[in-house]
């Protein structure tokens, strides 16, 4: 747990670390991975320490979600298995309001007359 600290503080130090897992260039594995390896001091993280600058100037462009940056993400949705699973979400709603709907008095069985006791003395052909 020390160590994930201490990479929680160095995180901390390099914002522009954010910036490069938000865009899915690194991830924090893999920073944690150079992290540990490196050390916090080493030459490499000059390479992420010079779009820190650019990062901070970029903040509100970043936060602000364009209709660009929908479309991207859209773009990115395998349609068809969005299909497959509202194809069994729609499955599973309606086993759902099956099971309900089997103690409510809505089934056509239940509309019938209700039931009367034959009397005793007749017979089926009677």
């Amino acid at each position: 747990m020390k160590k994930i600290d201490g990479f929680k503080s160095f995180v901390k130090t390099k914002p522009s670390l954010i910036s490069y897992v938000r865009k899915g260039d690194m991830t924090w594995q893999q920073f944690y991975e150079m992290w540990d390896l490196y050390g916090a001091e080493h030459e490499i993280w000059n390479n992420y320490n010079n779009t820190e600058n650019n990062a901070g100037n970029n903040t509100t462009k970043q936060d602000a979600l364009g209709l660009t940056d929908i479309f991207n993400v859209l773009r990115k949705v395998d349609m068809q298995s969005v299909r497959n699973n509202i194809s069994g979400i729609q499955k599973a709603i309606g086993l759902i309001q099956e099971i309900t709907n089997k103690g409510t008095n809505t089934d056509p069985v239940d509309l019938k007359e209700p039931y009367k006791p034959r009397p005793i003395y007749r017979r089926f052909e009677d």
